[in-house]
């Protein structure tokens, strides 16, 4: 049976990822990590072009939960990163409902680039009540 409260997917895209996407997080963060931020440091890692702040793609998928949900709605948000986001990467959050209870829902989740990489996986729990202050 099908509840209203939880959809059976949810979706996000963003991007492309810029410079100053990038340069924001670092300074808001304090990840000042050169990686993300300097085209030859990058390149001589072992990267085409600066990589995006792990966290940065995390912080991504909340929103996707927050959207739907209520910004105090996420409850649990559990991910694995298993690739890399560059600079001018646009992604695909997907979130696909696994489980529903009364009062929470469990997805799973993917992000990958618009190129098919697969950058991150993971689960995630959002309450369904009206009063999701708790």
């Amino acid at each position: 049976m099908t509840d209203a409260r939880c959809p059976a997917t949810l979706e996000l895209s963003l991007g492309p990822i810029t410079a100053v996407d990038l340069a924001l997080y670092a300074a808001a963060s304090g990840d000042l990590n050169p990686l993300h931020l300097d085209a030859e440091v990058a390149r001589a890692a072992g990267f085409q072009r600066p990589i995006a702040h792990g966290m940065r793609t995390m912080a991504c998928a909340g929103r996707l939960f927050t959207s739907r949900f209520g910004a105090t709605a996420l409850r649990a948000l559990d991910t694995r990163f298993v690739g890399t986001a560059k600079l001018g990467d646009s992604l695909l959050l997907r979130a696909t409902l696994a489980a529903a209870g009364d009062s929470t829902a469990d997805y799973a989740l993917s992000v990958q680039t618009s190129d098919g990489v697969s950058v991150a996986t993971g689960n995630a729990r959002v309450a369904l009540t009206a009063d999701r202050a708790e």
